[in-house]
Order: C-alpha cells, then sequence, then structure tokens
C-alpha cells in the first residue's frame, strides 16, 4: 500500500457529507450550503447536554439508525436494510455521486460488526474525560455495545472518539460484534462527567425509554443483569440492531473452489535472475471469476451452492531456488503484494527466500497488474488505486463501495484457486518434476497483501503458518484515522459539508465493506476454522507493525491483531489498546493447545546502508529490511524446521537496538 491510498480513499469518503444534510428546500438548505466548512456549532445550548436522535427528523443523528432496518422473513438475520429516499431526499442529493453509500444498503441483512456506532449531542462532550478502552469492557465504562444474542448477553468495549467539535461520539467495536447476532451500542448517565456534569436522553429517546415496552427491551434487560445501569433511566442513546452476515458468500465459494481441480495451462521458459539468487518462471492457468459484469458478487439465496459467473485465465509467477540451494519440491511462500504494484513485488522476497531453499509463488490482485479485470495493466500507480478502490469522479456514481468490497473477495478466492493449482502438483520449470511443495505452504502479505491475508487463511487449511506485515482491519479506518489523509479530506471535502459530515460518513462505508475486511475473517484464522470439508488446523500467524504507520495507521493494525486475539511480543515498546503482552520470546505453541503460534512484534527502527547504521522503520521499508527478514524467515523456519513455528526478537538476534523513548 502507498500515498496513492490517500487520494483514492479521500475521493471516496470526503466527497460524501451524507448523514447532515438539512431538510430540502427553504433558507435553511442555502444556509447550510454556503456557511464556512469548519464553523463550529454554537454552545447556545441549554446548561445540560442533550441527545440530537429523533425518528421524525430527515437527518441521521445515531448509527446505526433504526430507520434503515425492516423486518425481512427470508433473510439469514430476519432483517433487511434499506433508505427511505423521501425521507432523505435531501441527504441522498447532497451525496451526488456518493449516494449509493446508502441505497446500497438494501443488499444487506444487518449492520456493521467493525463499522463504529455514533451519537449526537447538542452540547460538546470532554475527549479527556472519556473513559479508556479497557473501561468500556464492564459496567461501569458507561458506554460501549452489549450482545444480546446467541448467547448469554455480554458487554463488549469500544474505542471512544469525537467529531463535529465533540458534539459526536463514535464508538469502535473493540473486536469485532458477532456477526448474524442482536447488539445494541449504548450511552449511560456514568458519562456526564464528560457531558460537563450533566447528559440526559433527547426527548424523543426518553419517551421511548419510558414506555413500558421500551423499558422492557431486551437491551434494558440486558444491560440491568450485566450492572451497567439500575433501569432504563439509567441510559441517555440506545440503538438496538442486527449485525449483518460477513462470511456465509465467502464459505460458500471456498466450498465450491474445493470441488473443482485446476491444472498449469501454459509455462514460459524460466530467466535467471542476474545475481544467480533464483529462477523466475512464469504460469497460466484457469481460474473461476465469481463477479458479474459490474465486478459484484454474484448474488445467491441463503444457502444455496456458489458457482463462476465466468472464467479467466491467471498469471502466475514461481520463483525457485538455484541448484545447491535445497531439493524439489521446495517449500513454498504464497506472496500477497501491495496496492499500486504487482506480483513482480515477490521478487524482494525471493532474494532473501530462494538461497534458503525456499520458492515464492504471487498472482496479481484484482484491478492491479496482469490480472483479466485490470482493463489497463500499464497504468499508474494512481489509476490502478482508483480501480481497485472502484472510484470514478467523473461518473454519475463516483464510489461504488460494493465493487471495492468485492475486489478484496475476488483476490482472495484467487488465491483459494491458486493453493488448488500447487496442491494438484505444478511443475513450474517444465522438467517434469514438481517444484513446489503443497504440503509446506505458507502466506506472506505486506500491506495489501497482509490486509488480504485473513480471509484465505480462514477459508483453507492449506497454510501451515503466515506473516501479516504492516496489515489492518476496519479498512475504513486506513484513512480515517491517518493523519497523512488529513489534509487531502480537507482538500476534496465539498462546499457546506465539514469533517464531521466526512466522520460520520465512514461509519456507513464499513458497514458496505465488512463482508470483504479482514477484520471480519480474522476471528476465523486462530479459531472457529471456515474451511470446508470439516478440518480445523489453525496456522501460525505473525504480525508485524511500524510504529507511527503513516499509511496503514496503528489503530488499524491493533484492529486486526485484537481480531486474530494474538497479544504483543515484547519488548512492548509502546502499548496497544486492547492488546495484551506475551510471554518473552521465544514464543512458541500459545494457540491451538500448543499447536499453533500467534503474535505481534513492533518495529522502531532498521538497518541503514552503512553497518550499523539505523533509520526508522517505516511501512515501505519494513517489509525487506534486515529485522523484518529476519523475523520473517525464523518464524517460517521453525515451522518447517520443527513443526512449530517461533517468535524471536529479530533485533537481538542481529544485536540491534531499539530506538529507545
Amino acid at each position: 500500500m502507498n500515498r496513492a491510498l490517500c487520494i483514492a480513499l479521500a475521493l471516496a469518503t470526503a466527497a460524501c457529507g451524507v448523514v447532515s444534510a438539512p431538510d430540502a428546500g427553504g433558507a435553511g438548505a442555502d444556509a447550510a450550503a454556503d456557511a464556512p466548512a469548519d464553523a463550529p456549532t454554537p454552545d447556545t445550548g441549554p446548561a445540560c447536554t442533550l441527545g440530537l436522535w429523533d425518528p421524525e427528523a430527515r437527518t441521521i443523528d445515531q448509527w446505526p439508525d433504526p430507520r434503515f432496518s425492516s423486518e425481512d422473513p427470508s433473510s439469514p438475520t430476519g432483517v433487511r436494510l434499506r433508505v427511505d429516499a423521501a425521507r432523505f431526499a435531501a441527504t441522498l442529493a447532497q451525496a451526488r455521486g456518493f449516494s449509493s453509500l446508502l441505497t446500497d444498503l438494501a443488499e444487506l441483512d444487518g449492520f456493521g460488526v467493525n463499522a463504529q456506532a455514533f451519537f449526537r449531542f447538542g452540547r460538546a462532550l470532554d475527549p479527556a474525560r472519556l473513559p479508556s478502552a479497557e473501561a468500556t469492557r464492564g459496567p461501569v465504562g458507561g458506554v460501549g455495545f452489549v450482545v444480546l444474542s446467541p448467547g448469554a448477553p455480554r458487554l463488549e468495549g469500544a474505542l471512544l472518539s469525537t467529531t463535529d467539535d465533540d458534539h459526536t461520539l463514535l464508538l469502535a467495536p473493540l473486536r469485532p460484534l458477532p456477526a448474524g447476532a442482536r447488539v445494541a451500542a449504548y450511552v449511560t448517565r456514568r458519562l456526564a462527567p464528560a457531558a460537563g456534569g450533566c447528559l440526559e436522553p433527547s426527548a424523543a429517546q426518553a419517551r421511548a425509554l419510558a414506555d413500558p415496552a421500551g423499558a422492557a427491551s431486551p437491551a434494558v434487560r440486558a444491560l440491568v443483569a450485566l450492572g451497567a445501569i439500575e433501569d432504563a433511566r439509567g441510559l441517555v442513546a440506545l440503538s438496538e440492531y442486527a449485525t449483518q452476515t460477513t462470511t456465509d458468500d465467502s464459505r460458500a465459494v471456498a466450498a465450491d473452489i474445493a470441488r473443482r481441480d485446476f491444472t498449469v495451462r501454459a509455462r514460459r521458459p524460466c530467466a535467471d535472475d542476474p545475481m544467480g539468487r533464483f529462477r523466475a518462471c512464469e504460469l497460466e492457468f484457469v481460474a473461476g471469476n465469481y463477479l458479474d459484469a459490474r465486478r459484484h458478487l454474484v448474488a445467491r439465496a441463503p444457502g444455496a451452492p456458489a458457482a463462476p459467473a465466468s472464467n479467466y485465465t491467471l498469471r502466475v509467477t514461481a520463483w525457485l531456488p538455484r541448484a545447491g540451494a535445497g531439493a524439489a519440491p521446495y517449500r513454498t511462500i504464497v506472496f500477497g503484494h501491495g496496492l499500486g504494484g504487482d506480483r513482480g513485488q515477490a521478487a524482494r522476497l525471493a532474494a532473501f527466500a530462494a538461497p534458503q531453499g525456499i520458492a515464492t509463488v504471487a498472482l496479481d490482485a484484482v484491478m492491479h497488474g496482469e490480472h483479466p479485470l485490470n482493463p489497463n495493466p500499464r497504468a499508474t500507480t494512481l489509476v490502478t488505486v482508483l480501480g481497485f478502490f472502484a472510484l470514478d469522479p467523473s461518473a454519475a456514481q463516483a464510489l461504488d463501495a460494493r465493487a471495492l468490497r468485492d475486489h478484496f473477495r475476488q483476490s482472495s478466492y484467487d488465491k483459494l484457486q491458486l493453493v488448488r493449482l500447487l496442491q494438484a502438483g505444478v511443475d513450474a520449470d517444465g522438467d517434469g518434476a514438481v517444484d513446489l511443495d503443497a504440503a509446506r505452504l505458507a502466506y506472506l502479505g505486506v500491506s495489501l497483501g497482509g490486509i488480504m491475508g485473513p480471509e484465505p487463511l480462514a477459508l483453507t487449511d492449506a497454510f501451515g503458518a503466515a506473516v501479516l506485515v504492516v496489515p489492518g482491519g476496519r479498512v475504513s479506518a486506513i484513512i480515517s484515522e491517518s493523519a497523512t489523509f488529513g489534509p487531502l479530506i480537507t482538500a476534496v471535502r465539498p462546499p457546506g459539508t465539514t469533517p464531521g459530515d466526512v466522520a460520520r460518513t465512514f461509519p456507513l462505508l464499513q458497514t458496505l465493506l465488512e463482508r470483504g475486511d479482514a477484520a471480519s475473517y480474522a476471528p476465523h484464522v486462530l479459531r472457529d476454522r471456515l474451511a470446508p470439508g470439516g478440518a480445523r488446523a489453525a496456522p501460525s500467524v505473525l504480525v508485524g507493525v511500524v510504529l507511527d504507520d503513516d499509511t496503514v495507521p496503528n489503530v488499524s493494525n491493533y484492529t486486526l491483531a485484537r481480531a486474530l486475539g494474538v497479544g504483543v511480543v515484547p519488548p512492548l515498546l509502546r502499548p496497544a489498546p486492547g492488546l495484551a503482552t506475551t510471554a518473552a520470546p521465544p514464543l512458541a505453541g500459545n494457540f491451538a493447545e500448543g499447536r499453533a503460534t500467534g503474535g505481534l512484534l513492533q518495529f522502531d527502527v532498521i538497518g541503514g546502508a552503512s553497518p550499523g547504521e539505523a533509520q526508522r522503520a517505516t511501512h515501505s521499508n519494513v517489509g525487506a529490511s534486515d529485522v523484518g527478514a529476519e523475523a520473517w524467515l525464523h518464524f517460517l523456519r521453525a515451522h518447517w524446521d520443527r513443526g512449530l513455528a517461533e517468535i524471536a526478537d529479530p533485533y537481538a538476534a542481529l544485536g540491534r537496538a531499539h530506538a529507545g523513548p
């Protein structure tokens, strides 16, 4: 992933401003359109801070919003999202080419599992007095999520932030909420100190809570039983909703792929690396495309099998060790490249791996390189990024969030089909012998490739170990939480919209992206496996992050780590909300009853150009750095040589010091 992502996602989200449009017509609408974009909300309200939710309003002052949900017995959750086009006509008009962020909700059977919830208030909250993420996991935190079903009700924590000059409270789930479940986001009077000592529900919310039926709702009963409130009068804001199913489609596709056979259709002569480190061999095979002409996943009835909409030919590069560096079939790494790049980026990994007898295999992600869905393989990086993010600012619908989501999913399906090809036995160099050992497969993804790792890892047992370098979860957070993207958001924000409008758009975008988001699949990597056929072999997983990552921010790194369930392997360079610290390295066997290893390493410096020199670790340089390569390959070699991956301290191994406080 690179800085072109900044432009792409800024266009995708900042141009929306869909959640605070005024009522259509009248002087109010004209005044709002002409108002300075950053004008603060005047603090002229009552002494007590009041919620703003009103079901009769034409603005969206709460998310999830029950007005966007209706009963549907044919849906797996019994719910279908919708938008009332008449009620929200002004909002849709203001959204212009981004109105599909609202209209595409109708495809979904519930709200988000990683997406933020938000509540708007008439006066500002004090961010410094909001509870920590850890505090929200207990009943005295005063804010968070409650899972109502399935299972016994339980509290889930939230990462809290504010927008709209602190008038809007955003709640990001600390860990993914269960899919296809009933949950609620809530705020209680315990948050009053952050509101100046007095915090009250809106008039509409107060009426709903005072109604005997409302006070007897499952959410109220659960919060009382869990000690978060004494009765309904303790609540200030409450949004009870269904979460969408997230993995059903991909599980059906994975089952379909597992039934199919794949063979090499063509190969080209291998080329020798000028430095003598490897041989690069080009292959082709026919694979299934599960997307329709709009690049949306083909719809299927709940429980129905999946099938490709068409076939296409995928090109694969295999980097094989040179003679004397091991015997075929070689231990093999499937590589996932970064945003705007292509499979050729794997050559940098092969330069480290091939001399150690390890082969590397890669293909292009959707809309990248020579992928058959990419209309312009020679496009600039920016054009490639815009294509992947399904952005065309000149089109009537400038953003197609469903296509963006399904680019992630089809890229995962391509990798699953590549795995099936490898399992059939691949002779990459045409000498009649199998070169790639499908019984000793590992996955290594960098940036976008790391983000794309959890879905195939959850859906196949073929990978015994995986390394995810500078990955992230809750894709919308990659821009919303990154300081690097701030100036560009300001630059592309349309007149009449505010930073708060932008911030309140991200939960809608994330709701649409959930079924392709890494954090939706991460809970199924080390536990609760999704692989078809009944196998349950969890892969070992190493996550590598750099402090103050300017492209995939640490909040997104740690969102994925919490979803995976891994902790930080010492030394702890900086605390990470919601992540525990593991035992000291070397660490092995801390998952799957001792059969798998999982953990996260923090990087702050890497080796420089001269011996003994150090430079700051960044998103772009850590993957192929000295300490990075030491960490990744030690982890994988231990998996292959000893049968159990091990996380060691790469700085100690190389005698390199950390930067210090």
